[in-house]
């Protein structure tokens, strides 16, 4: 398959709210997956716990379901990552793929000229276009998973994942992990227009 089809097919699965983009450090090194946003879950077996103490699973099946969850991965670390990136829902990508994935479709004329409404809409100086600009922002990362240092940042508002994040790890609901991230991984960026402001 080519990466033109790739990118339709990944485009289709985030518009469609089936799949999320994750930026991933395991061992220093950055990885961009495309997966469902269940998969970012750190340890399943304390979701599925909540869900038992919350009466919306039997305690019966808890077992089964956490043996069968993400490719039999129940919890998500360094030592699971590529187990987890060879499980067959994922899609990875690299830097480069992804500056093309958040280009495709778009002219640079149009990316300009979008990056100044934005900023204009910030500035209270415009009304916000909602489709156009929510169709780019779905290009973002909306999840930043740094498993060396057990650090989980997401903008999944409607799900609290950081609560199924196991003991010693900094996890929260936040749009501010760009910070976070090194200038060369930032595949948002083009010509200095930092695409980040789309998440204000």
């Amino acid at each position: 398959m080519s990466l033109k089809n790739d990118l339709n097919d990944v485009l289709h699965d985030i518009f469609e709210g089936q799949k999320e983009v994750a930026l991933f450090v395991v061992s220093g090194k950055y990885y961009y997956v495309v997966d469902d946003k269940e998969n970012y879950c750190i340890d399943v077996g304390m979701e599925y716990k909540a869900y038992i103490d919350s009466g919306d699973m039997n305690a019966d099946l808890y077992d089964e379901a956490v043996a069968n969850f993400r490719s039999s991965i129940p919890v998500l670390d360094v030592n699971t990552f590529s187990q987890y990136v060879d499980a067959g829902s994922v899609i990875e990508f690299s830097v480069e793929d992804m500056r093309g994935f958040f280009h495709f479709g778009y002219s640079p004329e149009y990316l300009l000229e979008i990056y100044r409404h934005v900023g204009a809409i910030v500035s209270n100086d415009a009304e916000g276009r909602l489709d156009e600009l929510g169709k780019l922002r779905m290009r973002l990362p909306k999840f930043f998973i740094d498993l060396d240092n057990k650090v989980l940042r997401h903008t999944d508002w409607d799900r609290a994942h950081e609560d199924y994040a196991t003991l010693g790890w900094d996890a929260k609901a936040s749009s501010d992990f760009d910070k976070l991230i090194p200038a060369e991984n930032k595949y948002w960026v083009v010509n200095d227009m930092d695409f980040w402001i789309l998440y204000s």
